[in-house]
């Protein structure tokens, strides 16, 4: 063989060699299940190859969201000084290395408690202590880091001391870290919760949000990028979270769990894994949002951006923020014109925003991203980029920023309550409250800031505005006032140029609607391809089920319903085998609701396989927050409705061993008990037993005792809840409470007061109405039901009151 030719094999037999080598390497990879085997390694592992991310981390917010309380940490003032706070004085000090506090503790004597750690960084910093069993309590008392002070941070609307006894002490559960706060403020986060001895034994791979909080874990990471291979995993890539896609939603994602207002609901939840699959985000609803879905309780961003044309223009949250320091990437209108690059300035001008270059009105954050300040000095923005409408604030009361602005340009003499307010919220509030003098000066504000958007952004040479926000304020305008809303929220839900927040938020509000058309639009959603939306239109066909066998029970023709019965429930059983798991265990959640016979005659034997199946996840769903008696409650009644009495009422019992002051457990509990006292009255008849008779007599004794307990405590509910907006349901439940006590007068004025709080709901005008025919107050019956009729003139029950009704005249 020739020596060229020889040489030319010889290349091409070790191209052979090495391309088979390289192929076989790639197509070797990790198994499939890797990334879910993977585990967290710490930063220090990050640090050799990501120097320069790790140095913009270190001091950053997510740095700094928990730590140790040490000298480095501790930012407040503890060189003994004091803090009066409604009759308490708290007292900072140190004793050698250890900072304290002298406070009050949960049983209401002044005790020295020692800091354990701190919680944030800016504008406050929290800190907080170790009680028994585990738990790590949130200090009200916490440090202004701006105005370098000490200040007691009051619950929102509660400005009276706190009983010891009160969930809001900062002892209560809602002060509770492991329960609240811990899960987005360290990283890998286990509460180990024992329900048994109510304990927590939580554990963390780092105490703040480090490296593996937004990229997963990292051990498969770098064990691709220590190996000899050239490529990364042809199926795991990097071996971590996939956040550089096309889709901006991965990254947001990655954010949003500790971003937003949400119920966890699915386990072992990592970067990367679909967001609405492990979370329950909260709607646009009031009063969380306003009614066009502007910020009023803290939302934590992700509830706003999905909002916006922004995130619908694949605007992702690093284009603004530096993922590692979290700082914003520019300064002033550079963060915005860094994108709105338009000829001449076309938004960076005063042409635009009629406002002089350099003040606070030509800032564009403070027309399109208003702030409302939470914890009395954390101000936030508001995260949907809309354009301010004063209009609709003279139309539907919604909040604008205009008007948020000027209130502060006023002349003091025109503001006699500015000391009352602190903010645009306030005077808000205390409109809708029924405050005359700040009504008639918001609306006076209003007006002016309308005519002079009229007259800069006149509609003829302005761009169209964006119509899901006037939309969906109309639609809680019309909800509010009793009025029509179906036909607009329908459009709302089933345009899907809509932002699926906005849709998901019109197709839960349908549920405020009895009607056919409303029920047509929500089995129309459920083949939709955002889970938001499909849950919520599930939930609409639940209420509209339990609405049906309602009616069942008055109707004389138990077939006029059956039918639209069956139709809600077989398309809801079609989910159960749905690609997402949260729909699959929300439709059983929703079937669990209907009497057996309704269900199994609705699902096929295949369905009725996949019923059980998803009612345990659902199960274990609730089992997620097993610390909180809430779950427990939601879990007894699930028992409950699935005919489990003995396993509900165990639920019960533990919502009342974690969290005593709890109104709601003991009387699903007495409810229980009632049923199973029923039950050996019915053998008593029988068989005059002795011990059935004594088993009876413990029972209702036993009943007694909770009703009674329930009532004390829902009492205290409505004298704390008192003033404030949307409690029309603890007013109904201790009316209800009151008249099971035979307290009547007690049950008449706060039944008033639910029906009063909220005319639109049928069941307390119901009550109500129930109540006075029992008292043959012949008159008030006559009018509420005539009232009920009006609403639906075919609603048995209604009817069957009116026949009680003339029977009594």
């Amino acid at each position: 063989m020739p020596k060229r030719a020889h040489l030319i094999f010889l290349v091409l037999f070790v191209l052979i060699i090495v391309s088979g080598y390289l192929l076989a390497d790639y197509y070797r990879g990790a198994p499939p299940e890797a990334m879910a085997h993977a585990s967290y390694v710490g930063r220090e592992t990050c640090v050799s190859c990501h120097q320069q991310q790790v140095d913009l981390f270190v001091g950053s917010h997510h740095d700094q969201a928990m730590d140790f309380a040490t000298e480095e940490s501790v930012l407040g003032d503890f060189d003994d000084r004091t803090i009066e706070h409604f009759g308490t004085t708290s007292r900072l000090f140190r004793d050698g290395d250890r900072f304290m506090i002298n406070t009050e503790g949960p049983d209401g004597e002044m005790q020295d408690f020692e800091i354990k750690y701190t919680f944030g960084v800016e504008p406050l910093q929290q800190y907080m202590v170790e009680l028994d069993r585990g738990r790590v309590q949130v200090l009200r008392v916490s440090w202004d880091t701006a105005a370098e002070k000490w200040f007691y941070l009051s619950p929102p609307d509660v400005k009276d001391k706190l009983n010891p006894t009160d969930p809001l002490h900062w002892t209560g559960v809602t002060q509770n870290w492991n329960v609240s706060c811990a899960e987005c403020h360290s990283t890998n986060l286990k509460k180990n919760f024992d329900i048994a001895s109510a304990s927590w034994n939580t554990t963390w791979s780092e105490i703040d949000v480090s490296c593996e909080a937004c990229h997963g874990p990292a051990s498969l990471h770098n064990e691709l990028a220590s190996s000899m291979s050239p490529f990364w995993d042809r199926t795991h890539g990097m071996g971590l979270a996939k956040l550089k896609t096309d889709r901006n939603l991965d990254q947001i994602e990655t954010c949003a769990p500790c971003h937003s207002r949400r119920t966890i609901v699915g386990t072992d939840y990592k970067p990367g894994c679909n967001y609405d699959d492990y979370h329950s985000l909260q709607l646009l609803n009031e009063p969380l949002y306003h009614a066009d879905g502007q910020i009023r309780d803290e939302d934590y961003v992700h509830g706003s951006f999905l909002q916006s044309k922004m995130f619908h223009n694949g605007i992702k949250c690093s284009d603004c923020h530096d993922p590692h320091s979290l700082k914003l990437k520019h300064s002033g209108n550079n963060v915005c014109t860094s994108c709105h690059q338009h000829p001449s300035g076309k938004y960076d001008s005063e042409s635009h925003h009629h406002h002089q270059p350099g003040t606070e009105g030509a800032m564009c954050v403070n027309c399109h991203m208003p702030t409302t300040t939470y914890m009395d000095v954390d101000a936030r923005r508001d995260h949907s980029f809309r354009v301010p409408r004063p209009d609709l604030s003279v139309s539907l009361g919604t909040p604008n920023a205009c008007t948020q602005c000027h209130l502060g340009l006023e002349p003091k003499e025109s503001l006699p309550k500015r000391e009352q307010f602190a903010q645009y919220l306030d005077w808000l509030s205390a409109s809708e409250t029924g405050d005359d003098d700040v009504e008639a000066l918001l609306a006076r504000i209003d007006k002016e800031m309308e005519a002079a958007c009229a007259k800069w952004y006149p509609p003829e040479s302005s761009p169209p505005k964006t119509s899901w926000y006037p939309e969906l304020a109309q639609a809680q305008f019309n909800i509010r006032n009793q009025e029509p809303a179906t036909e607009l929220l329908g459009k709302l839900a089933k345009d899907v140029a809509n932002p699926a927040i906005i849709r998901a938020t019109a197709a839960d509000l349908l549920s405020r609607h009895a009607d056919p058309q409303a029920y047509e639009t929500a089995i129309g959603l459920l083949d939709d391809r955002d889970v938001k939306v499909v849950v919520a239109a599930i939930g609409t066909l639940e209420i509209a089920m339990l609405e049906i066998q309602n009616r069942q029970m008055y109707s004389t023709t138990p077939g006029s319903v059956g039918s639209e019965l069956q139709q809600f429930s077989s398309a809801i059983g079609n989910l159960l085998q749905h690609e997402s798991p949260r729909v699959r265990f929300e439709s059983a959640r929703a079937l669990a609701s209907l009497a057996p016979t309704a269900r199994n005659s609705a699902l096929t034997a295949e369905q009725k396989r996949s019923f059980e199946t998803s009612l345990e996840a659902y199960r274990q769903s609730l089992m997620v927050m097993s610390d909180t008696a809430g779950a427990h409650m939601q879990l007894g009644g699930l028992q409950e409705r699935m005919g489990q009495l003995n396993q509900a009422a165990d639920s019960y019992r533990t919502a009342i061993r974690l969290q005593p002051e709890l109104t709601g457990p003991r009387s699903s509990l007495a409810y229980i008990l009632e049923n199973k006292v029923q039950s050996l009255q019915s053998q008593l008849q029988q068989s005059n037993s002795e011990a059935a008779r004594n088993q009876i007599e413990n029972l209702m004794a036993q009943i007694t005792d909770l009703r009674k307990r329930d009532h004390e405590l829902l009492g205290i509910d409505v004298e704390r809840a008192a003033g404030l907006p949307g409690v029309h349901t603890l007013h109904y439940r201790y009316g209800m409470s009151s008249y099971l006590q035979k307290d009547l007068a007690t049950a008449e004025k706060h039944l008033k007061i639910a029906a009063e709080m909220a005319p639109e709901q049928e069941g307390y005008l119901m009550g109500l109405a129930t109540f006075y025919l029992q008292q043959k107050k012949l008159v008030e019956a006559d009018r509420l039901i005539a009232k009920l009729l009006n609403m639906d003139p075919d609603h048995p029950g209604y009817l069957a009151l009116k026949q009680q009704l003339d029977s009594l005249q």
